[in-house]
């Protein structure tokens, strides 16, 4: 299975390689169509944690991702609007990133001035004295939360909270194919991290996977609203690619104290949580007429179902994981539980066969 997952990065070599002398994107009478563009949605298994190379650090975007690779396969344009952290709201909803921070400045405003709050935010905005947002989606929000006048001079304190903007928004009617990880962080993936696999406490873990497994049926629904309007706002023409995630551990049979086997139990959510994605596809394709547009990636088979998840157990060698340990020298804890680069390889293979 190691050899399967990582030829996709062989595939998109040779592509590179070859792009120059027999553009993919070729018609017949040599005239170039423009490329394909793809957007990518969704939380941290989508965006890049794990990968080890990012464009920044409060999405945890990676040029290394399954999106990534496909979109440098097929030659196609490509935009990351994943962020890690997010919930299916975030694609649809604004996202407050971190935590606020609070700044005073004093700026000379005529006095008695009655719009005086306005015309210092707009000379606060002007300066970005928040900051400067490291990526196009991101904008600082700004909120005066105390101000004072002596003469012309207008002194306030502004709260400034970093938020990323509404994840659909990087998708329009030039859009071919958008792909998405999500619904993780709805049913608590830290909380199962955590509880199952850091204290491996058995009652607590229960607790994780259970609310977990009760959140699953309200979520398909929201996927359902989510994706349509992803799909809508595309004029109908981008293929919704919805990818699942791979086995978190490498066993379905591992038990916590005497009696709770919370191999078995997150097993039977993870492959609870594929069928009703799966499901929420199809019921999709079929809204729309039967003309499909919606597809699942199961990516277990290319992650050789088990096989490359954490060894879960106190003492482990988990040279075969395609999951980064808890606790792995050299990474930091936002890449914890995410895929390494062979596991990005692998869910790339599973979407690139996807799209065939």
């Amino acid at each position: 299975m190691r050899v399967r997952a990582l030829s996709v990065v062989t595939a998109v070599a040779a592509v590179v390689a070859t792009v120059g002398a027999s553009p993919s994107n070729a018609v017949p009478g040599g005239s170039v169509e423009s490329p394909q563009h793809f957007v990518q949605l969704g939380d941290s298994f989508s965006s890049g944690n794990g990968a080890g190379s990012y464009v920044e650090k409060t999405c945890w975007r990676s040029p290394n991702n399954y999106g990534a690779r496909v979109a440098q396969l097929k030659g196609a344009t490509y935009t990351n609007a994943a962020c890690s952290g997010g919930v299916t709201a975030d694609i649809l909803e604004p996202r407050d990133l971190g935590s606020p921070s609070w700044r005073t400045r004093t700026y000379r405003i005529p006095a008695g001035a009655v719009d005086a709050r306005a015309q210092w935010l707009a000379k606060a905005k002007a300066d970005q004295f928040c900051g400067t947002p490291a990526q196009s989606d991101f904008s600082y929000v700004y909120t005066i939360s105390s101000s004072a006048s002596a003469g012309d001079l207008y002194t306030a304190t502004v709260r400034c909270q970093l938020q990323a903007a509404p994840q659909i928004n990087a998708v329009d009617r030039s859009t071919d194919a958008v792909f998405v990880t999500t619904g993780g962080n709805d049913v608590g993936f830290t909380s199962i991290v955590i509880d199952c696999l850091v204290l491996r406490a058995a009652g607590s873990c229960k607790a994780r996977i259970d609310a977990a497994n009760a959140q699953l049926t309200s979520l398909k629904q929201e996927t359902k609203e989510t994706l349509q309007a992803v799909h809508d706002r595309s004029g109908g023409r981008a293929h919704v690619y919805l990818l699942g995630y791979p086995h978190l551990i490498n066993t379905d049979n591992f038990r916590l104290g005497s009696t709770y086997d919370a191999g078995n139990e997150l097993s039977r959510m993870q492959l609870r949580g594929d069928t009703l994605q799966r499901a929420a596809m199809t019921e999709l394709s079929r809204a729309n007429g039967g003309r499909g547009g919606f597809t699942f990636v199961d990516v277990k088979r290319d992650w050789g179902g088990y096989t490359h998840g954490i060894d879960p157990h106190v003492v482990a060698d988990n040279s075969d994981a395609w999951l980064v340990p808890v606790l792995s020298p050299g990474r930091e804890l936002k890449e914890f539980v995410h895929p390494t680069a062979a596991g990005w390889g692998a869910s790339a293979l599973a979407l690139a066969d996807a799209m065939r």
